[in-house]
Formats: C-alpha cells, structure tokens, sequence
C-alpha cells in the first residue's frame, strides 16, 4: 500500500502541499481506502485464477467472492471464492452413432412445384359475389367472449382465412356458405398456437361478420411473370434454372440441419443425465425468450420462461457435447468455410462485398458463423466415423424432416 500511495502523492495536487511532497499520513488518509479497494481487487482477481489454473477448471461464469474480510496490511489474507465450471466429459464413442444420409436430388417435379408457388405468391384477389367455399379468401371480423372477457376489448378485430388451408378447420367450417355482409353467433375454441395469445387454447362465443368474400386468380407463366423475378430474358428455362439452383441450395442446409439433429438426439441420448451450469442455461432461457418475443413483436418480459427450461437446457447440452467432440478429435476452425458461409449470407444482399466487411469488422457475428462451421466440421468428421446408411427420400421429405427436428431442437 505505501508504494502504491507514493505513486499517488507524485501525481496528485493537495492544496498546502507541494507535489512529491504530501506526507503518507495525509496520502493514506485521503486515498488509502480506495487504494486498499484496488489492492484487494487486484489480489482477489489474481488470486482466483491462480487457482482455477492450478486445478485445471473451466469456468462456465465468472467467480463469486465470498467471505471477505477486512484488508489488513500485514498476515494472511484468506477469503472464500466460488465458481461454476463446465461438466468433465468423458471421451465420446461415434463409432455406434447410426445415422440415415439422405440420398436426394433436386428433381423436375420439385421446381414445376416451386414454380407452382411462385405464381401462388403473385396470385391476384377478386370479389365473389356468392357463398365462400374452399380456396377462397374471406376477410370476417369478430369479437370473442371468453371467461376472462372481450377480446378485443374494444372494437373487432379483422381477420383474414383462407378456407382449405388456414389451420383453423373450425372457423372454416363456420365460413364456408356464408356471403359478404352476412353475420353469425358461434362458440369456437381457438388453436393452441393461435396468434392472439388471449384466445390461444381458449373457447369462446364468437360473433363474426363476413365482410369481403374473393377468389384467387393465379398468372400466367409468360415473359412478364418471369421477368417479374428479375430474369432479364424472360426466358422460363433461365427461371427453371435459377429456382433450381435455390432448391440445391436450400437442400444443401436442409440435408446439414437433418444430419446435424440427428447427431444432436444420438448424444443426448447417451449423455441425457450430464449436467450443464446453471448460468448458460439462464443466459439460453433469455436469449430464447427474447427471440419468441421478437417473433411475436412482444416484450420479453410478457413471455414466462418456465416452459423455456427444458429446451434450454437441451441446447446448451448439445452445444457443449459437439464442442467436446471437437474439442477431443482437435478440430479447429477451418477459416476457408468461414469465408465461404459469409460470401454465401452476403450473396443475399444487394451490396455484398459491404456485407462482408461488416461480418469481419464484427467479432460477435463472425463468432456466430465460426461456431455454425465448427459445428458442420463435427458433423463430416461423425460421418467419417459412425455409422452411416444411405436413405433414398424425397426432397420435401428431406426439407421436412430438417424442419421437424429443427423445432424439437
């Protein structure tokens, strides 16, 4: 501490004192507390990760101090600290992984269904001037009764269905038949994942009121449709091209999703009891809570994060399994595929040598698409060393089996 404050009286200025020239019992008694603070800090800091080398932990957070005492300038100093690490993790076995590899390719019948949902995304809506059937759009406003009151609370909320295939069969049911203008009294209980959070689950007595009832009139496949995609020729085999060339791309990430889960569900089914600190999986849970609520455009605080526990704690699991696997078979980053993944994200973007430079100028979004890399190398090297069965499918079995098992996730 007397060195420290030395220091200290060259620098400071105390009025009555000249600089270099303040006694250390003026020094200590103005400064001495901060300085013993930052001692004590400095000691601690040091102190603790002495021992945390020493005993070869990995923290998980940053450590808690507990039971310090009084600093004293001379004797031992002793304090308590505690520190939550990452679980030891055996050597994992892959040589028993069985994993299905999709055998698929992008057939003919995949873009003509494609091109079938392009003209769906450029269908125009006109009025019907009759009862609603299947595949026509209805816009109906309603206000719904339930036991905790109107929702919504004032006016009527406006809603529009496609009939055939919104997912919600029994407002369809009540919609079919009825006609522009027309007004029914029914009790229906909304799905679970129904938009409004206030009716999700919950039944109610409805009062609809159809107000517009229109027909969908998909475009032709001409030089102007095509053109509308920006294929400057207007030819439909260059469009032919250019959708295939995006279903590759999206069966490239679908079949990588697919593989990669099925890793995922083999390690924790072998490894469903290894406990992970509590501090990522809060750190999991909120970053989780603050995507549901982005997704909803709610705050975060209205989403509760009991239900977020268990699929958290799932991630956080996976993630540490996989960077144990990389961890054990010393794979590092290949920085080549980092460079790739970025031109592929920035490729989608009108400016992408600017998107680039912005991933690289960015620490935490370059971290993101090295640990997705990191991931894929664990992946291919699984596949080297599991067991590994061709699986002929289809590519929308592929596409939806990546996306079922993305949602267990």
């Amino acid at each position: 501490m007397d060195s420290r404050l030395r220091e200290i009286g060259k620098q400071v200025k105390i009025k009555g004192f000249r600089p270099g020239r303040i006694p250390p019992k003026v020094l200590k008694q103005r400064y001495g507390k901060s300085v013993q603070q930052e001692i004590v800090a400095e000691l601690v800091q040091s102190s603790v990760f002495d021992a945390i080398e020493k005993e070869s932990l990995r923290p998980a957070a940053n450590p808690v101090i507990e039971d310090l005492p009084d600093f004293a300038d001379e004797g031992d100093f002793r304090f308590t600290a505690s520190v939550e690490v990452y679980p030891d993790i055996p050597v994992i076995e892959t040589s028993e992984v069985s994993i299905n590899r999709p055998k698929v390719e992008v057939t003919e019948a995949d873009v003509d269904d494609m091109l079938e949902t392009l003209r769906e995304q450029r269908q125009s809506w006109h009025d019907v001037d009759g009862p609603a059937a299947d595949g026509h759009q209805v816009t109906v406003e309603y206000v719904a009764e339930t036991s905790a009151g109107k929702v919504p609370e004032q006016g009527k909320q406006r809603l529009a269905v496609q009939i055939g295939s919104s997912g919600f069969d029994a407002l369809e049911s009540e919609l079919r038949g009825m006609q522009a203008g027309d007004k029914k009294q029914v009790e229906l209980t909304f799905p679970e994942g129904y938009g409004e959070r206030k009716l999700a689950g919950q039944s109610a007595q409805v009062e609809l009121e159809t107000k517009q009832v229109q027909r969908a009139e998909l475009p032709e496949v001409d030089e102007e449709f095509v053109k509308s995609f920006a294929i400057e020729s207007g030819s439909l085999e260059d469009l032919r091209a250019e959708v295939r060339n995006n279903l590759e791309r999206e069966l490239e990430q679908a079949t990588k999703s697919y593989l990669k889960q099925q890793l995922v569900r083999s390690l924790l089914s072998s490894h469903g009891d290894l406990e992970v600190p509590e501090s990522i999986v809060r750190q999991e849970m909120e970053s989780m809570r603050k995507r549901a609520a982005q997704a909803r455009g709610e705050d975060p605080e209205s989403i509760p994060t009991e239900a977020l526990a268990k699929p958290a704690q799932q991630r956080v699991r996976s993630g540490l399994l996989i960077a144990e696997l990389a961890r054990q078979n010393n794979l590092v980053i290949d920085g080549a595929r980092v460079r790739k993944a970025v031109e592929t994200v920035a490729e989608t973007y009108e400016q992408p040598r600017e998107v680039v430079q912005m991933y690289y100028g960015n620490q935490q979004l370059l971290q993101s698409v090295e640990n997705l890399v990191l991931e894929e190398q664990v992946v291919d090297w699984v596949m080297d060393h599991a067991k590994v069965t061709d699986k002929p499918m289809s590519f929308k079995e592929v596409i939806g089996a990546a996306a079922a098992t993305g949602q267990q996730s």
